[in-house]
């Protein structure tokens, strides 16, 4: 079966019967990744967080909302960067990416309200290669999976998770196998 790959310049769209793909070793290793949590006010207060796991074994996340916006954190070269221009985003640096085992993006209410699921998850590459991922769900409270990214063997490949939300950032890490994270409470993590 062949590899479904992201061709620069055309969008590819992440489905439920189509939701793997597989980047080049080009774009998996050069600039950046940046995804995207594109939606309007009327989703909701809705939120970007990254759960990861480091080749050297480290585990935690990157969440603008609880302040950690950098990981490893202390570090002077940040292997991921959450931030907010219009839409919140999270930074992977590709420069470091051999030291990225797996990364988990999820989507919450800041307030703990419902959200009314819509908008778009964008992924692009420094090539211009991007996948895009409707985050449409019925509403509701808790916190949404969106995607994964793997590292195998140099290239990252990417998947749209289902949409089944759990009630807190630390169940659903825990349901993707991020177990090795400390927590403060059941939605913050311990830097």
């Amino acid at each position: 079966m062949p590899v479904r790959r992201v061709q620069s310049g055309r969008p590819e769209i992440l489905t439920g019967k189509a939701p793997v793909v597989t980047l080049t070793r080009l774009q998996s290793g050069v600039g950046a990744l940046t995804i995207t949590a594109a939606c309007s006010e009327a989703v909701g207060d809705l939120r970007l967080g990254c759960a990861y796991r480091l080749r050297v074994g480290s585990s935690s996340a990157v969440q603008l909302e609880s302040g950690l916006t950098i990981a490893p954190p202390g570090t002077t070269r940040p292997i991921l960067r959450a931030a907010r221009e219009r839409f919140e985003t999270v930074t992977v640096d590709l420069r470091q990416v051999r030291e990225v085992d797996r990364l988990l993006f999820y989507a919450f209410s800041a307030s703990g309200g419902e959200i009314a699921w819509g908008g778009t998850l964008t992924v692009t590459t420094l090539g211009g290669g991007r996948l895009e991922i409707p985050m449409d769900a019925p509403k509701s409270l808790g916190v949404t999976p969106l995607a994964t990214v793997y590292n195998v063997d140099g290239e990252l490949v990417v998947r749209a998770e289902p949409r089944e939300v759990g009630p807190t950032v630390r169940e659903v890490c825990l349901a993707f196998g991020f177990d090795r994270i400390a927590w403060l409470d059941p939605r913050t993590p311990v830097a």
